[in-house]
């Protein structure tokens, strides 16, 4: 397995005399990778892993599986990260601080405003049903 690039080679074997179609799926949702293979021909293909989840890479030939593995790439853990580039910096551990302490402010002005607006939903639930004249005529 190539470590920074998260690929692993699949090597793929034609021993018969006539030329084959196969497929080599993963099961992260991506497309299968198609190939065909001449008579007697060899050819090696990189799939490429996700970091830190098991995949299993399975080769296919005429819709029945021929051979299956699970793989995981462990890269960070290895500590084998890809080297920084020259011309990049790297980025800050964490952004910086660039406005005013006002978050304490904000949360109380958000509760005042919370309990105005349930205060005068309350009020107005009280009084809105009420009527002072008649909905109906009375039978007499």
């Amino acid at each position: 397995m190539s470590c920074p690039a998260r690929t692993v080679n699949v090597t793929v074997r034609n021993t018969g005399t006539q030329n084959e179609d196969f497929g080599i799926e993963k099961n992260d949702d991506t497309a299968a990778i198609p190939g065909e293979l001449r008579p007697k021909a060899t050819r090696t293909i990189a799939v490429k892993l996700r970091e830190d989840r098991a995949t299993r890479v399975t080769v296919n030939w005429a819709n029945k599986r021929i051979e299956a593995r699970t793989l995981k790439a462990n890269c960070k853990k290895a500590g084998t990260s890809p080297a920084p580039s020259k011309t990049r910096t790297p980025p800050p551990a964490s952004l910086p601080h660039t406005g005013p302490d006002t978050m304490l402010w904000a949360r109380a002005a958000t509760g005042v405003g919370i309990i105005l607006t349930g205060a005068i939903i309350f009020w107005y639930g009280g009084i809105w049903p009420r009527r002072r004249d008649q909905m109906f005529a009375k039978k007499n």
